[in-house]
């Protein structure tokens, strides 16, 4: 098996920072960094992965929050769904919610995305896929990113965790569409499918689909 998901949990909000790797190829996704973090860094210095993208679930400050730190170091683009852009382009306003400044949550704000994230848009890895699923609910332009090949695991960001969804209380988001998303979107994929979500601990959609309160 030559897949591996590791993760560093980074800043005050304790965002789940992903890095799906190819072993062989050495080709890497970093997935949500939320906040600058000498331990996420000197983990990437340590495993010198060829870095080929960094994927965003969506814009809120505790998920986008360490992009430029990283940007500083290594040359990669940063992909996020043209939905999000103005929560992208505006994290001291959501810092401002919360009654903080930008830098009490160990965030910077980001330069501009390279690129643009479409439904059902592919990312090759050796043995597979990442496969871009439109999510929106829990922000316009959420989305999680299913990873198709030796293993199957779905990066779900903030829409769907552990026995519980994410929160539509927050800028353009909707308990209507959050729920349709996971229904039409997230539901269809097979039980045994791995769930890895922005926060907290790893479920699988088959256990999602047994035991989640939000989904009976």
């Amino acid at each position: 098996m030559s897949w591996k998901i590791d993760c560093v949990v980074v800043g005050p909000i304790q965002c789940n920072c992903y890095i799906f790797s190819d072993s062989i190829s050495g080709h890497a996704y970093l997935i949500d960094p939320g906040a600058e973090s000498e331990e996420l860094m000197t983990f990437l210095r340590a495993r010198r992965f060829q870095l080929q993208g960094i994927l965003i679930t969506h814009a809120h400050i505790d998920h986008v929050g360490g992009i430029e730190q990283i940007r500083g170091e290594l040359s990669v683009p940063v992909y996020l769904h043209d939905a999000d852009r103005f929560l992208f382009d505006d994290v001291a306003m959501q810092a401002r919610m919360f009654g903080v400044e930008p830098q009490d949550l160990e965030a910077v704000q980001p330069q501009s995305p390279d690129k643009k994230l479409e439904h059902q848009q592919v990312f090759p890895i050796s043995g597979g896929e990442v496969r871009t699923i439109h999510t929106p609910g829990h922000t316009p332009g959420s989305v999680c990113f299913q990873a198709c090949g030796e293993q199957e695991f779905v990066f779900t960001g903030d829409t769907l965790f552990e026995g519980s969804i994410g929160r539509t209380d927050l800028w353009g988001g909707s308990y209507e569409q959050i729920m349709i998303s996971i229904r039409d979107r997230l539901m269809n994929l097979e039980d045994r499918v791995h769930v890895l979500p922005g926060h907290g601990g790893a479920s699988t959609i088959g256990n999602e689909r047994r035991t989640n309160p939000f989904l009976r």
